[in-house]
């Protein structure tokens, strides 16, 4: 036996009746290390939940990003019970994970991605009762990248158009809290957790852990904030003719390229966020006190994250 095997045998005898949890919070107490805990799936967040409304948390993955011409081929819900007036979460109602063959095999980028392959999904077929039953029972629909997962759940599912949809990133405010990031990854370290799978059912209950403990500065619970914006409608607003030279300046304010109109664009959730933005244009690119032009689409309801080619709106404000 050589040293290495020795000093490992030891440490295993000395630590073996050892309570790893206790060990994680004295290290957390020294101040000197952060301790991250894997996720587990758990049957409930919280105690007793006096107003429910079920949420079915989701996510995909998929053959690529074009909703029109790729396929869904792995589908992951959480169905969950969320305390309508104080955002907590309650019991876990139950769960589904699925894939799906597509009609294209899937390339070996996409494969390194969320790590499905070929072999996989063949002969694979998607239960489609099982996750009707659990669509059934939401109010509301929640996902980490609505505007993606939505249309492509659309697409696939028909008798999801009248579902209503809220959006974790873009719609609850990460950065006016104090996280170091919106991907899902730095939500969950900045929560305390890590987990190990890039797959649908993995990243639903990554999220419910997320949305189970209240935001960094507020200390509001997440749900609060996506119950009061998931009512509101969103603006897409089109900075016509904005200055060449002002293109970076939209980009750091979270406008993206739309390259087929040629324009700059930004999505505001409800009005007030709107008007800010608006205020922000006349003021910082288009650098006026008058009215300026700006172009409009507006997502209500199950609109919202359809991915619907919504006729353009012209307006002076």
């Amino acid at each position: 036996m050589n040293h290495d095997e020795l000093s490992n045998n030891e440490l295993n005898k000395s630590i073996g009746n050892i309570d790893p949890e206790a060990v994680a919070r004295w290290l957390e107490s020294s101040g000197n290390y952060k301790v991250l805990r894997r996720i587990q799936m758990r049957d409930t967040f919280a105690g007793q939940i006096n107003s429910p409304v079920k949420v079915l948390v989701v996510d995909t993955e998929t053959t690529g990003l074009d909703f029109a011409t790729c396929e869904v081929i792995e589908v992951g819900a959480v169905l969950i019970e969320v305390d309508q007036d104080t955002g907590a979460i309650g019991a876990v109602l139950g769960t589904y994970g699925g894939l799906e063959e597509p009609k294209v095999p899937i390339t070996p980028e996409n494969s390194a991605i969320h790590g499905i392959t070929n072999d996989m999904v063949k002969g694979q077929r998607f239960d489609e009762a099982a996750l009707k039953t659990l669509c059934d029972e939401a109010a509301l629909f929640v996902a980490h990248n609505a505007a993606f997962d939505k249309p492509f759940m659309l697409r696939r599912f028909p008798w999801l158009e009248k579902s209503i949809w809220a959006c974790t990133f873009r719609e609850l405010p990460w950065t006016q809290e104090n996280y170091s990031g919106r991907k899902l990854e730095y939500l969950l370290s900045d929560c305390g957790y890590f987990h190990g799978a890039h797959r649908a059912v993995e990243d639903c209950n990554a999220l419910v852990h997320v949305l189970a403990q209240p935001l960094k500065t507020s200390q509001r619970m997440p749900f609060q904030v996506l119950f009061d914006s998931a009512n509101e409608s969103i603006y897409q607003i089109a900075a016509l003719k904005a200055p060449f030279e002002k293109k970076d300046f939209l980009k750091s304010k979270g406008f993206r390229w739309n390259a087929d109109d040629r324009v700059w664009e930004f999505e505001a959730v409800g009005f007030s966020e709107g008007k800010e933005v608006i205020e922000w244009l006349r003021e910082q690119v288009y650098c006026t006190t008058g009215k300026i032009m700006l172009g409009f689409r507006i997502q209500a309801g199950v609109d919202r994250y359809s991915g619907t080619a919504l006729k353009q709106q012209f307006k002076e404000v």
